[in-house]
């Protein structure tokens, strides 16, 4: 008996037995001789084998990111939390380091800064707590960013104030600013 493919080149058409003999013969071809059996069943077992892997692999990758990342967001939490304690004994310097914290949240995200509120409840408690765990967290979160915007403002009137009260005082010894005004008159 000829062939299947010498039967297909000559323009013969295959009957239905024949048909399943030649698929067979492809695969095994493609496989390099071996049978589907041996490659651990069908198709969809081999996908779903390949996707779970990848699920694997997905889950190790995040386990160690989160190993990895877990001690960096904890000690700028720790930081963060440093920062508000001595706002008051530092003279507002520590201020400079909330702002930088959450400038910093918002260019590297929150893998490695913490929003603010979340420093002050532990990770296992608030993983505990839930939805209530987050709300605390949030509530306090909406206190610190009012609180933040409040004491920036504070920081920057001071600021021109004091720059106020050096250009008077620079204009009171040398008398720039009415040369300027009477330059302009």
């Amino acid at each position: 008996m000829p062939n299947i493919d010498e039967r297909l080149l000559a323009g013969k058409t295959l009957r239905p037995e024949e048909e399943g003999e030649a698929a067979e013969e492809l695969k095994n071809r493609r496989n390099g001789g071996e049978k589907e059996e041996n490659q651990g069943g069908s198709l969809r077992q081999r996908v779903q084998a390949a996707r779970q892997a990848m699920d694997l692999k997905a889950k190790a990758k995040q386990k160690l990111e989160e190993k990895v990342t877990a001690p960096a967001k904890a000690g700028t939490s720790r930081a963060l939390q440093w920062a508000w304690l001595t706002l008051i004994p530092s003279f507002g310097l520590s201020l400079i380091y909330i702002n930088i914290h959450v400038f910093l949240r918002f260019v590297f995200g929150e893998k490695l800064f913490c929003k603010l509120g979340e420093e002050w409840i532990p990770k296992p408690l608030a993983g505990a707590g839930g939805e209530a765990g987050k709300g605390l967290s949030k509530s306090i979160g909406i206190i610190e960013v009012m609180g933040l915007l409040f004491l920036d403002l504070v920081a920057l009137l001071l600021i021109l104030i004091a720059l106020a009260v050096i250009f008077m005082l620079i204009d009171l010894t040398t008398g720039w600013f009415c040369w300027i005004v009477d330059l302009v008159t």
